[in-house]
Order: structure tokens, then C-alpha cells, then sequence
């Protein structure tokens, strides 16, 4: 049972194959349950530098997301928007395991 109630889903798209010296094998896109929370929020990303973060994306326990991953999300309304990584973190539990993974994206 997640710590929070998971009621949403979004489509997890791994990076594409862009680098012809580094190609990566094909990853096709899955959908995970989570809680999507719309607001703003200055978060420092990858490089040090302060960002705001439009959005968080919280996964039950260790989520396998990476930050090059971008999230589709289709709200209520039928609107759907892709957003991309800027930070993603977890949060532990006292015996130090996973409880929830978030994502902060723009």
C-alpha cells in the first residue's frame, strides 16, 4: 500500500536513439500510477543551478525513472502535457528504503 493515495497515471518515455555514436537500445514507453500535484517550486537541478519546477510526480517506493525521462499527463479535463526532468529524489523511510520517489518537472 503506498504511503500516499496514487489516483493518477502518466506515459514514461525513456530517451529516444539521438546519439549515433552512443546508440541506445529501444526503450518503448510504460505508464505508471502516481500522484500528479500541479505547483510551482524552486528546486536545484543536475548542475547546481536554482530551477522552478512547474509540477510533482510522486511514484510508490523506488520508481524506475531516471532523469533524461519525460512524463506525459492527461489531466481531467481531456489536456494532456509533456513535461520534462529537472530533479528527481527519494524519500526514506527510517531503515533507510525507498517510500517515495518524486519527480520535479517543467
Amino acid at each position: 500500500m503506498a504511503l500516499i493515495p496514487l489516483k493518477q497515471t502518466v506515459t514514461v518515455y525513456p530517451p529516444g536513439d539521438n546519439d549515433p555514436w552512443n546508440p541506445l537500445p529501444p526503450a518503448n514507453p510504460f505508464t505508471l500510477r502516481c500522484r500528479f500535484q500541479e505547483g510551482t517550486e524552486v528546486v536545484t537541478d543536475q548542475h547546481g543551478r536554482d530551477v522552478v519546477s512547474s509540477a510533482q510526480i510522486y511514484f510508490d517506493r523506488y520508481a524506475p525513472v531516471k532523469s533524461d525521462y519525460e512524463y506525459e499527463y492527461t489531466d481531467e479535463s481531456g489536456e494532456t502535457v509533456r513535461y520534462r526532468t529537472v530533479n528527481t529524489g527519494r524519500k526514506r523511510w527510517l531503515n533507510g528504503k525507498a517510500v517515495l520517489t518524486v519527480v520535479y518537472v517543467r
